[in-house]
């Protein structure tokens, strides 16, 4: 294989090295690899070292081949130092992941001083559009390789100069296809000051005389095709859910196993009836009920057969989720499979639509000058254009998770998004990606959308909303006391008078332009609007002062209050500094007056078409407005709203809301008045057994009910812990206790675990302690939700904690997690400000009010650990806290076993019997079908286990017995 290797560049070493562990300080580098192109003549370098300390036993599965034997006869790291410095010379290294190499290399051979090229950072540059950058995954898509899932050093030299060879190659032919557009390397030389000198730099110029022919490896399709042939099955579209029972479409492909359920049929009926009928409906759909499989197969025949007839308002669907990441799963998956599988893929039209703020506006992008002062800037700015510069993307939320740590876009985002105010779509000329989504929509079928945006649809001069499925919709429980609150924020509100001189344009510049072309007929005070400015800023000062010298802020948290009904030691604190907001807001009035002045008199009466300066100071006087009408119904007593004071708590920021609490009506009026059907589906809608409190919630008491019973045996598939040792989530030890038991049991499980908290500083705290319990190990802790999908491969041990983002919208099948822990019940405070205001004013109890809310979301959270009928484990509960009544209502209403108390030994201890019992009977389903179906098992077991997302493989059978083999343990046995 090593001489039918060929290199594209020259005098450059590919290195990658194998480690017991993530973190360079105590973890060990036990193998390197080489690839030395020197001159044109190729030469490899390989060896093992002798590890130090302990070789975690899953290293040896990750490793292929690699024993323990061989490599404790390995030479140490000090004997093997002098020929790796030689055979490296000073020659530029290229790894893939350069900083995980870069930081190895600098703790363990710090003698190592040549320089390190990133091939994931040239890979991100040159597509950017990809959503993974791992060498995995660009062997699978830019070459025509199979890349092996276990890995050597020196085999992740060779895919890793294929994968540079093939991204080069691709560029190549994407410049040579299109002539008229500059050459990357002539781009960097000539409009990014910071990049000539960047490391790929050089290596971007096609070398003359370039021959392509000896890379025939190199895959130039700029998207994986899908590989699902279907068979042609005659679709009567008039059956609508009665296709259900037709296997035939649903298998036609074979890439899942589908398996005709009376009850999904029954509530897709429901939906559709529902839609026919124009009426609203409650339906709760249990985790595996396969609730997005029903709505999708409504929506897109009812959308298709009345697009045939010409019926353009029931011929376009709303699908509102939860999440941006719901969202994707139904525009990336569910709904182009269930369309293919309907034969309806190119008869429909489908697309995701997020608020303005969530994709990239090319126009910020080219004026932002933070991205113009250093080759990191630079980098960002290079990748963010190319990324969006053809307008086929320019979602947010799409742009890979490396990417935006290792660009840190995060520090340019805000500046380089669309402007909610600015940004005119219908006049917007650039290939923007926005507008191109936003044209679409008039002609769309099915658009999903998320809850927010729901509930301001500001795109309604291009789509009404006439039938909608509100996905998830136990989330608008909550989410609607944000929807409809109003705030004013000192920060937001600070950023806006900055504007008045600062911004691009200064609404000064504005004024005295609009002035100028209306005959000069206003004089225009900038020392008068200063001084107004400064007033303003002078009395948020003031109010800030006050709340530092009240010490409302204990800790590290934000405070926040019901303005009108304070804790008791607080209970002075409304008329002091009432009168404070009040100036406040009084100091606003001239600011606004002045400037409406200003505008009322030079335009007079005269007819204003399109001019942008009289639209954009117009907009803003529109904002100072509103911000003196909120600080006015703040300042108002109310048993209808909320008043809640937030202050941050370093004490640089306040914000100030009205919150109704009649959200019901709210509901009705601003997001479905208009609405002809609505469909609110989820796993979790009833409390107590019942929809009532939900419909009354959301003021929609005459809508109907279904319920479909539970999919999974939960009962006998799971079992649920309330830890009664580590003590309540408030006691000094909590911490320690739980790491060291989340620890203990990635140990036991091999990782896939997700781990759920209610508050973000015992996260980090917990994270924290387990970076220490993980070092010299290969159990990986993960924070970022986008980390997820590293749970599904079975050769890396993997903890997710999660906050409250993480409660709902992980779908993770099968073995890939297998126990869920919660840190402690999400219950209200006391002292939370809505539930204050309801219990004051409507004159409920606590757990009125709680309990509901605690439902939902441990409802949700539980739903985390069985998403299919292969699923199985142990969900646990850290601090269960002291309330009996709690607990009793949550064995009703989750539907699985009794919840047990037990200490952290007993479930340790009996932790892997369970597992393996379960594994068991999955194996003897997985049989008994191939039996049944007169299968052979050898042949087909490891395609079906994989279907089902199970991580057990059949590697022999021998004199009848089944030998299996699940990541570090093996299992032999007549089954």
């Amino acid at each position: 294989m090593l001489e039918q290797l060929t290199s594209i560049l020259d005098n450059v070493i590919y290195l990658d090295i194998e480690t017991t562990g993530i973190d360079e300080k105590s973890s060990e580098i036990i193998e390197i690899g080489a690839i030395k192109i020197k001159n044109g003549i190729i030469t490899t370098y390989k060896t093992l070292i002798r590890p130090r300390g302990r070789v975690p036993i899953e290293i040896y599965n990750l490793c292929t081949g690699l024993t323990e034997k061989e490599l404790l006869g390995a030479r140490s790291l000090n004997l093997i130092k002098s020929e790796v410095l030689e055979f490296l010379e000073d020659i530029p290294l290229i790894c893939h992941n350069g900083n995980f190499e870069r930081r190895f290399l600098e703790y363990n051979i710090p003698e190592i001083k040549n320089k390190i090229l990133d091939s994931m950072e040239l890979a991100a540059i040159l597509e950017p559009w990809k959503k993974e950058f791992n060498l995995d995954s660009l062997v699978k898509e830019i070459t025509s390789l199979n890349k092996n899932e276990l890995h050597r050093a020196l085999d992740d030299c060779i895919d890793t100069l294929k994968v540079v060879n093939s991204l080069l190659c691709r560029q190549w032919a994407r410049e040579e296809q299109n002539k008229k557009k500059k050459t990357l390397y002539f781009v960097l030389n000539n409009d990014y000051n910071y990049l000539k000198k960047w490391e790929w730099t050089k290596y971007l110029l096609k070398p003359p005389f370039f021959i392509d022919e000896d890379y025939t490896y190199v895959n130039y399709e700029e998207y994986s095709k899908d590989q699902v042939k279907l068979k042609k099955v005659e679709i009567d579209y008039s059956l609508y859910e009665e296709l259900l029972k037709h296997e035939d479409i649903w298998n036609n492909g074979g890439d899942f196993g589908y398996q005709y359920r009376k009850d999904q049929k029954e509530f897709s009926k429901k939906i559709r009836e529902n839609f026919e009928k124009q009426e609203r409906i409650f339906i709760e759909a249990p985790t595996g009920s396969g609730k997005t499989f029903a709505y999708v197969l409504i929506a897109a025949i009812e959308t298709y057969l009345n697009k045939q007839k010409n019926r353009k308002d029931d011929s376009s669907f709303i699908i509102s989720t939860n999440t941006k990441e719901l969202q994707n799963q139904l525009i990336e998956r569910d709904i182009p499979t269930i369309l293919k599988k309907l034969r309806l893929d190119d008869k429909l039209n489908y697309g995701a639509m997020k608020g303005k703020g969530n994709y990239l506006c090319i126009d910020r992008l080219n004026k932002c000058e933070s991205l113009e002062f250093d080759e990191k800037g630079n980098l960002a700015l290079l990748f963010l254009r190319r990324l969006c510069e053809d307008g086929k993307y320019g979602d947010i939320e799409n742009i890979s998770y490396w990417a935006q740590k290792h660009f840190e876009l995060d520090k340019y985002l805000k500046d380089v998004n669309c402007d909610s105010e600015q940004c005119k779509l219908e006049k917007c000329i650039k290939p923007c990606y926005l507008r191109t989504r936003y044209n679409d929509l008039r002609n769309e079928n099915i658009t999903v959308i998320n809850h927010s945006l729901l509930s301001c649809w500001p795109y309604c001069e291009k789509k009404k909303i006439n039938h909608i499925i509100i996905d998830e919709g136990h989330n608008l429980m909550e989410k609607c006391y944000d929807f409809f609150a109003e705030e004013f924020s000192s920060f937001e509100f600070l950023e806006l008078l900055d504007m008045i001189e600062k911004g691009h344009p200064s609404i000064l510049a504005m004024l005295l332009n609009l002035n100028a072309s209306f005959g000069f007929r206003e004089t225009i005070e900038k020392d008068k609007l200063n001084y107004l400015v400064n007033d303003i800023v002078v009395n948020i000062n003031i109010l800030i002062n006050d709340f530092r010298s009240m010490r409302l802020v204990s800790g590290e948290y934000n405070f926040t209050t019901e303005f009108f009904i304070p804790r008791e030691d607080l209970q002075g604190i409304t008329k002091v500094l009432g009168s404070e907001i009040s100036v406040l807001k009084e100091s606003i009035y001239p600011l606004y007056k002045l400037i409406n002045d200003y505008i009322s008199n030079i335009t007079q009466d005269d007819e204003i078409n399109g001019d942008t300066d009289y639209k954009n100071i117009s907009d803003y006087v529109a904002k100072l407005k509103s911000a003196f009408d909120i600080l006015d119904k703040f300042l108002e007593k109310s048993t209808y709203y909320a008043k809640i004071l937030e202050v941050d708590s370093e004490y640089k920021t306040f914000v100030l809301k009205n919150i109704p609490l009649n959200v019901g009506e709210l509901v009705n009026e601003h997001m479905l008045k208009e609405v002809k059907s609505t469909t609110f589906i989820s796993a979790t809608l009833r409390i107590e057994n019942s929809f009532n409190r939900m419909k009354r919630h959301l003021g929609q008491n005459n809508a109907k009910e279904f319920l479909i019973p539970s999919t999974f045996d939960l009962k006998n598939r799971t079992k649920i812990f309330a830890l009664n040792n580590v003590g309540r989530y408030d006691e000094s030890g909590f911490i320690k206790k739980i790491s060291k038991f989340i620890f203990n049991t990635a140990q036991k499980l091999n990782g896939h675990i997700l781990v759920l908290f209610n508050n973000n500083a015992r996260r980090l705290a917990v994270n924290e302690e387990l970076e220490i319990l993980t070092r010299g190990t290969k159990i990986e802790v993960h924070t970022n939700k986008k980390s997820i999908g590293a749970l599904n491969d079975k050769n890396r041990i993997v903890i997710i904690l999660g906050s409250k983002g993480f409660f709902e919208g992980i779908d993770v099948p099968g073995d890939a997690l297998n126990c869920v822990m919660l840190d402690k019940l999400p219950n209200y405070s006391p002292e939370f400000p809505i539930l204050r205001a309801i219990t004051t004013y409507q004159k409920k109890g606590y757990q009125d009010v709680n309990y509901p809310q605690l439902c939902i979301k441990v409802k949700q959270i539980y739903g985390r650990l069985i998403r299919s009928t292969f699923d199985y484990g142990y969900f646990i509960i850290l601090d269960p806290g002291q309330n009996s009544y709690t607990i009793r209502n949550l064995e009703r209403d989750l539907g699985g076993p009794n919840i047990e108390f037990a200490p952290t030994n007993k479930i340790l201890s009996e932790i892997e019997f369970n597992y393996n019992n379960w594994k068991r009977n999955n194996i003897n389903i997985i049989l008994n079908n191939l039996k049944k179906n007169n299968k052979n098992i050898e042949q087909n077991f490891n395609n079906e286990a994989k279907k089902h997302k199970m991580f057990w493989e059949l590697y022999k059978i021998e004199n009848e017995q089944y030998y299996f083999k699940n990541m570090n343990f093996k299992l032999k046995g007549k089954i």
